[in-house]
């Protein structure tokens, strides 16, 4: 609809679908090898997502100072595997450890912590959303996660799933304006100093990085 209302072009929806597949899966393994500075202070947090009629967990971690998307991750289970395995993964994209790591009352999570970073990270559990330690941060997040869990919706894998939400971190971090950062992506926020802005030219950076898509 979006390439009818401004080009005047039809492209069929499966040809869109592969596209979003083809470039998410590219700007993710060249991106990947991004990492910002970890600020002092973590949140994170997990919901129930559908994909196929099924329940899985959506898992998040957030960079608080520059509202940095360090992971997404689904899981079929809400286990300590499951939180430290998106501990890991946030942990991959970052430079340092976090000195705190917020969390709701999830039983796992103080475990979770003290395994993947030993003495170096604290867990604090979070108090309420009117307390000073509170999740104030992802619970706003969420609201952004739930219009994503509507596509998910109609996708039928897991697979399929993992790739949408490996696209969604490359929009949030690096092409979605953050009202909170007065316009600012988190990438640039982070200080990260990147050829692209948008879409267009995130797929013209990616072509010249990696050879034809």
């Amino acid at each position: 609809r979006h390439l009818i209302a401004t080009e005047g072009i039809y492209v069929d929806p499966a040809t869109v679908w592969r596209w979003i597949i083809r470039y998410s899966r590219k700007a993710e393994r060249i991106l990947e090898q991004i990492k910002v500075k970890t600020s002092w202070r973590w949140v994170i947090d997990e919901t129930v997502v559908k994909v196929g009629g099924q329940k899985y967990w959506l898992w998040d971690v957030i960079n608080v100072k520059d509202r940095f998307l360090l992971a997404s991750h689904l899981t079929v289970a809400r286990t300590l595997t499951a939180a430290m395995a998106v501990l890991y993964e946030a942990n991959g994209r970052t430079i340092g450890v976090p000195k705190e790591i917020i969390s709701d009352g999830m039983m796992a999570y103080p475990e979770a912590v003290e395994r993947v970073f030993g003495a170096d990270s604290t867990h604090i559990r979070a108090k309420g959303l009117t307390a000073e330690i509170n999740t104030n941060i992802i619970e706003r997040f969420q609201g952004t996660v739930k219009e994503r869990t509507k596509v998910m919706r109609g996708l039928k894998t897991l697979e399929s799933a993992k790739i949408i939400s490996e696209g969604f971190i490359i929009h949030y971090d690096f092409l979605r304006p953050h009202m909170t950062l007065k316009g600012k992506t988190p990438a640039t926020a982070a200080g990260l100093k990147l050829p692209f802005k948008t879409w267009i030219e995130l797929v013209d950076y990616l072509w010249r990085s990696g050879g034809q898509p």
